[in-house]
């Protein structure tokens, strides 16, 4: 028979191991264009605390404020800002931390043999709207247009609703005209970007729209970034991170980070983790422009003062 003291110690030793295995979760819902950026962050974040386990899944914008306000999930990514009734929804909950981590320019995107390589804000705006329907009114093939979208829990949806189907970039008067304008009921609704490259590649009339970090590596070898402006007379550039930070890429908007301040320490080290130096090299490997200039300018800025 086993003596009772080294049962004793079995036991204590398993509880040990058990208690050191059990991680800390950290579940993180939201924005597709934020997506691909959050997992690497996510992943060099796991490297520095192994006791942390963060979880993070798609969906959309709206997707990830809706389960942030059902208690869900710790933190909601949102390629857009919170509207009225999601503040009020999320004020009952504690007081709203809302961050922006990095910036994005949101890319339209073609099949890589389409011929036509640039495009302004009207003329898109007419595209998604349904009132160009063939690449030969735009100085391509002689071939029908299919649009792609994301469904409506998407914030690059929303965005692109506004700025460009709807004119908002073209100032007040624009904006009320076009208030009602739509994308066409022909488009084609996709669940996420891995799913909207893989139709365009395989699609030569299809045409669509994503985060540039995700059209210049997720999709890099499947669809083709068209060059855009504002107006005709603006020089046509594409979406990069150079382009948005000197502001000549101007469909260009924050990406958010969005939580209840009062969650506990797990999130306000994630949180820290994603403003620091360390987490903003992350963003930048992923693609997107850092909300933060570098140390190494801040430092130096300080010296010459």
């Amino acid at each position: 028979m086993d003596h009772p003291s080294k049962n004793l110690i079995v036991l204590a030793m398993i509880s040990l191991v058990v208690t050191c295995g059990k991680k800390e979760k950290v579940k993180i819902t939201g924005s597709e264009t934020m997506h691909h950026m959050m997992d690497i962050i996510a992943s060099d974040y796991m490297k520095k605390k192994r006791k942390v386990s963060v979880d993070v899944k798609g969906g959309g914008s709206a997707e990830g404020i809706e389960e942030l306000v059902r208690g869900q999930t710790n933190i909601a990514l949102s390629s857009r800002g919170l509207i009225d009734r999601e503040l009020l929804d999320l004020e009952k909950q504690g007081k709203i931390g809302q961050i922006v981590i990095a910036y994005d320019g949101t890319a339209i995107i073609t099949h890589p043999e389409n011929k036509v390589d640039k495009i302004n804000l009207h003329s898109a705006s007419d595209l998604f709207s349904g009132i160009i329907s063939n690449w030969k009114e735009l100085g391509g093939d002689d071939l029908p247009v299919q649009i792609l979208i994301r469904n409506d829990k998407s914030g690059t949806a929303y965005y692109f609703r506004e700025h460009i189907l709807r004119k908002k970039d073209l100032g007040e008067e624009e904006f009320r005209k076009n208030r009602f304008n739509d994308f066409a009921k022909t488009s084609k609704i996709v669940k996420d970007n891995d799913e909207m490259a893989d139709f365009i590649s395989g699609n030569k009339g299809a045409v669509g729209y994503m985060g540039m970090g995700s059209a210049e590596v997720d999709a890099k070898d499947k669809v083709k970034p068209l060059k855009y402006s504002k107006t005709e007379k603006d020089e046509p550039v594409i979406a990069s991170i150079e382009n948005v930070y000197n502001r000549k890429y101007r469909l260009a908007r924050p990406l958010y980070m969005i939580y209840i301040t009062n969650s506990g320490n797990k999130i306000d080290e994630f949180v820290s983790f994603v403003t620091s130096e360390e987490g903003q090299l992350s963003i930048r490997k992923s693609g997107y422009l850092r909300s933060t200039l570098p140390e190494v300018e801040v430092k130096g800025y300080a010296n010459r003062k």
